[in-house]
Formats: C-alpha cells, sequence, structure tokens
C-alpha cells in the first residue's frame, strides 16, 4: 500500500494542471511585458543622454587644448576651409528623408558651403569623432612638441592630449549617428569684418550641440537653434549644449 501510494505521487501532471499553469505563464508574460518594454526604452534613453553628453564634454576638453575650433589640419589656423563644420560617431548615414519639417537649412556666407544641414555628408563638412577625439589624425600639435617648437597647444604647454573618448564611438541606441555642429564652436579667422552672425567681431549667436533623433530616428530640432539664438529642441530629439555665444 505505502508503495502503490508513493508511486502514484510520482507520477506526472494531468494534461489539464499543463494547461492551467500554461495559462498563468501567459498572463503573467502579458501583465510584465509592458513594464518590460518601458524599462528597455528607458535604459535606452539613459544610455543616449550619457553618451551625447560624453560627447560632449570631450569636444569642449579637444578645444580648450588645441584652439576654440575642430580642424581638418590641426596645425593650420581655423580658416573657412580648415574648420570641421559637423562631427559625428558611427551610425546610419543621415539623408534628408531623416529630418523633420523644423530642421531647416542654415544660410550663411561664413560657412565654407554656404548652407549646412544635419544631413551634410560633404567631406568638406564632415568628420568623424574618432578622428578629433580617439586618434590625432588631424595633425594637432601635442604637449611633447614643446620640446621641438617651444610651444604646442593655446596655452603654449598644451595641445591635442587624447584619447578624450576611447574608441569606438558607435551609434545612439536606435542606430542613428550622433552629430556636433561643430561650426558654431568659433567663427574663421577669415570671416568677414563686421558685427553681423558669424563675422569677426559679431561672432556667432548659436548654440554647439551634440545631438541624437531618439527613438522615432529624426532629427527635428534646428541645426542653428531658434531664430534669436539658443537651443531649440523639438520632438524626441536628444540634446547636449556644448557651448553657447561666442561672441
Amino acid at each position: 500500500m505505502r508503495i502503490a501510494s508513493a508511486s502514484k505521487s510520482m507520477s506526472g501532471m494531468s494534461l489539464v494542471e499543463a494547461t492551467i499553469i500554461l495559462m498563468v505563464l501567459m498572463l503573467l508574460t502579458g501583465v510584465l511585458a509592458p513594464s518590460i518594454n518601458d524599462y528597455i526604452n528607458d535604459a535606452k534613453h539613459v544610455k543616449a543622454k550619457e553618451d551625447c553628453e560624453a560627447i560632449g564634454q570631450s569636444v569642449a576638453r579637444l578645444v580648450r587644448d588645441v584652439g576654440p575650433c575642430a580642424k581638418w589640419n590641426g596645425g593650420q589656423p581655423c580658416t573657412k576651409q580648415n574648420r570641421v563644420d559637423i562631427l559625428f560617431s558611427d551610425g546610419k548615414v543621415v539623408s534628408t528623408d531623416d529630418l523633420g519639417p523644423q530642421a531647416v537649412d542654415f544660410q550663411s556666407n561664413e560657412i565654407k558651403d554656404s548652407v549646412i544641414n544635419w544631413g551634410c555628408r560633404n567631406t568638406q563638412n564632415a568628420d568623424h569623432l574618432e578622428h578629433q577625439l580617439v586618434r590625432n589624425s588631424r595633425g594637432y600639435a601635442t604637449p611633447a612638441d614643446k620640446n621641438t617648437f617651444g610651444k604646442s597647444g593655446p596655452q603654449w604647454n598644451l595641445g591635442w592630449r587624447g584619447a578624450y573618448l576611447s574608441p569606438v564611438i558607435d551609434s545612439d541606441p536606435w542606430g542613428n549617428r550622433y552629430l556636433v555642429n561643430s561650426v558654431f564652436l568659433a567663427v574663421a579667422v577669415d570671416a568677414n569684418h563686421g558685427r553681423a552672425e558669424g563675422q569677426r567681431s559679431g561672432g556667432w549667436s548659436k548654440d554647439t550641440i551634440c545631438i541624437t533623433g531618439g527613438p522615432n530616428n529624426l532629427y527635428e530640432s534646428p541645426f542653428a537653434g531658434s531664430q534669436n539664438g539658443g537651443t531649440q529642441r523639438v520632438g524626441d530629439d536628444l540634446i547636449f549644449v556644448i557651448s553657447g555665444d561666442s561672441r
């Protein structure tokens, strides 16, 4: 009798019991799925914000060490032709389809191609962040050059002291590029004389920012911010302000 009872208690679950367990699991999955998705989305937002802040702070340290603008040739002055006007990370190449209706072209005679936007891919405009922040690919003077040239960076004993970021500078959590409108870091030394926007005595009233298109994969914020200066954030773009008003 004891053996039979033990055998009965060790027998497998019935089809009804298995069905009930599966229904409970499905119910729990349905209840927990939104919470899990919210957690994943929140984590993506946090990562994008932290990445943009890290890039922004690294750009600020770069120009503190090497001078007021990112350059194609670190040993030459910050001219319109030598200034890098857009910095970008890895990620999907930005096309006009990736721009929101308010991300209008910014026009100025004080940039080398006169018209610029987040979608500019011309090599005369854009440079990968890795060349500027990870590898000294543009030939900026370094502190070690002081022994050869007597001075290196803008404060004589400074220069390129990277890496400012650890490689690889990847895309944002949604596969987009991080972008920096580095044109507004400084006016060019060959800018027009005058006090107008972007001219030598006028400076820029525009913010230099790091931006990512966010979950909807659209860069919606204007390249040059609001008409009166400052940052104009639109849609779900994530933005970190690097500097503002170079006047």
